[in-house]
């Protein structure tokens, strides 16, 4: 084990357990102070008292949690793959910690934090706001003594629970922050950020980690948008890898060709296996060159390089994960390398990669006429109003748009549902669902177009309502408590125009405006956000002939956010966001 990544997990632990005690000197800062931002609370519940100080009136800022669904009795809700299903909260604490009072006013406060009791530990932040004043106090729960796990006892596992896991290096996303897949026998997980061997974030290069490392790591859980994830580990020990491929993944035409790759390896031997099922792809050269050791290298990797031949591809997109494996002593390697070979494209609008948009099938319709042509067309859109869903008879009639309104909606007629099955409950699809369509199309007596015959689902998209999301946007307080509480991504917001900066012009397409719940520009940061450098509807530039925002007008915006801090003005990210609608209309 590599001493150098246990001890800087060591002491963070020992200076927090430190900060934590009694005996602690009250965090101070001019107008708000805490007598103790770090608490301890045992495993089996408790609660700890301390006091609050401020100038004015205080209240704990909502943050965005994720918690365990739970059924009727209370009992954890899990998927059919036994993740444990997680849903988002905005509130001052998780679910597991009470806070009392979450709010106040100017003097001395006495302030209690309970927990429940819990079955591991975990760690919290929580955020005090007094004017533009913001006061960490962080809690933790038992000691978070994170165990040694599969990657399938981390997809199994509770959110927020500390796992160790040791897995091979699969690929790596983001190589500041680290962003990353480690993968064992049992399944793979992502790692979404990596502290380097000082506890610090965004210096992931430092620690050297390659493609086909086995790497020991430990961290909290977190499952976002179904994607299981290891966030902010430590890394405890590195295991190089005894081979590593230069060559970047190979991208092929459907007309196939040839591929050549380099492999560095410093096992006894490189074996290339290309999988069963993949008969597509032959190797047809192999040579090697051996390491030539000198003063400076004494151990230097050999190298191979390897030819293989991609037949011409006559149906769908296909890819290969080729294996190289090298062997020293008891120690065994190995990597992968990429082949993907484009499909053999169909038109546009025949393709389910490619589908039409509601506007082009509509036009594609009109075209066709009143009886069909006979060929399988695909389309892509929102689901906007449901005519009725027949589960007697197993399908369903509905309108799908562009812009999710009945404007220039196409009909769907009697549809089945996913892979061409009845629809078996009413519930099954709902208005705001992005779905691709596939059947025939038809302009029915010349004035309808729709899908009629053999018609299916062939995608469905569940609509959201969760905060932020385009069913629900954010308004001005809950974009400022997602901003405060750390998150990122895409998100929507809505308000009323209340002062315009910039007009929207051609030549960089964006434009400048406030937006607040209540079209008054307040001037209070708590109140006002800055629609900063938007682009238009439909996310594209601004251009001669569009139209203009106004004072008054009633918006929805789409796009990354943040705090600009200096000024402390909320805002969008320039550039990162486009105006969804204008008035309800998106275009």
């Amino acid at each position: 084990m590599k001493l150098k990544y246990i001890l800087p997990l060591f002491v963070a632990a020992l200076a927090f357990l430190t900060g934590c005690s009694d005996d602690q000197d009250p965090t101070y800062q001019d107008g708000l102070r805490v007598s103790s931002s770090y608490i301890t609370l045992p495993l089996e519940g408790g609660s700890k008292t301390i006091t609050l100080k401020a100038d004015a009136d205080w209240t704990f800022i909502d943050q965005t949690w994720d918690v365990p669904e739970t059924d009727a009795n209370g009992n954890v809700v899990r998927d059919d793959k036994g993740n444990v299903k997680t849903k988002k909260i905005t509130a001052p604490s998780p679910t597991w910690l009470t806070i009392n009072p979450t709010s106040g006013s100017a003097g001395e406060t006495q302030m209690t934090i309970s927990a429940k009791a819990g079955e591991y530990g975990q760690v919290v932040k929580l955020k005090v706001r007094c004017g533009g004043l913001v006061q960490e106090i962080n809690v933790q729960q038992g000691l978070p003594t994170p165990e040694l796990a599969t990657c399938a006892d981390v997809i199994a596992g509770p959110d927020g629970k500390q796992f160790r896991v040791k897995g091979r290096v699969t690929t790596i996303a983001n190589t500041t922050y680290g962003n990353w897949f480690l993968a064992d026998d049992t399944g793979e997980v992502y790692i979404y950020g990596t502290l380097d061997k000082d506890g610090k974030t965004k210096n992931f290069s430092s620690l050297n980690i390659e493609v086909g490392d086995v790497v020991t790591i430990e961290g909290p859980k977190k499952t976002y948008n179904g994607t299981v994830e290891l966030v902010d580990v430590t890394v405890v020990k590195i295991e190089k890898t005894l081979v590593k491929v230069i060559t970047d993944p190979a991208k092929v035409a459907k007309e196939g060709g040839e591929i050549k790759v380099e492999v560095e390896y410093k096992g006894i031997g490189l074996v290339p296996t290309i999988p069963s099922d993949c008969n597509w792809i032959h190797q047809t050269d192999l040579r090697l060159e051996e390491g030539k050791v000198t003063a400076v290298d004494p151990n230097p990797a050999s190298k191979a390089f390897i030819t293989y031949k991609v037949d011409a591809n006559e149906g769908e997109a296909r890819k290969a994960d080729i294996v190289f494996k090298s062997m020293k002593n008891n120690n065994e390697s190995s990597v992968t390398y990429t082949i993907e070979q484009a499909a053999n494209i169909l038109p546009h609008g025949e393709n389910p990669d490619d589908p039409f948009t509601v506007a082009e099938a509509i036009a594609k319709c009109k075209e066709i006429g009143g009886t069909s042509d006979g060929k399988i067309y695909y389309a892509k859109g929102t689901i906007s109003s449901i005519q009725e869903v027949n589960v007697e008879k197993g399908n369903a009639t509905f309108n799908i748009s562009d812009d999710g309104t009945d404007n220039g909606a196409l009909t769907v007629f009697r549809s089945k549902y996913l892979n061409n099955e009845n629809f078996t409950a009413l519930d099954q699809i709902n208005v705001g669902d992005e779905v691709i369509i596939c059947g025939k199309l038809v302009n029915y007596k010349d004035a309808t177009p729709e899908f009629s015959g053999s018609v299916y689902i062939y995608k469905q998209t569940k609509a959201s309502n969760d905060p932020g999301t385009k069913n629900n946007p954010f308004d001005i307080a809950g974009v400022i408590s997602f901003i405060d509480g750390g998150g990122t991504g895409e998100v929507y917001v809505k308000g009323v125009v209340s002062e315009v900066v910039n007009a929207f012009e051609a030549e960089h397409g964006n434009g400048t405006f406030w937006i607040s719940d209540d079209g008054t520009k307040h001037g209070d940061s708590l109140k006002d956000f800055e629609a900063y450098r938007v682009l238009w509807l439909g996310n594209k530039k601004w251009a001669e002939g569009d139209g203009q925002i106004a004072v008054g007008d009633k918006v929805v915006i789409c796009g990354e956010v943040t705090l600009y801090k200096s000024k402390s003005i909320y805002e969008t990210v320039q550039n990162k966001a486009y105006l969804y609608s204008v008035n309800g209309n998106t275009k």
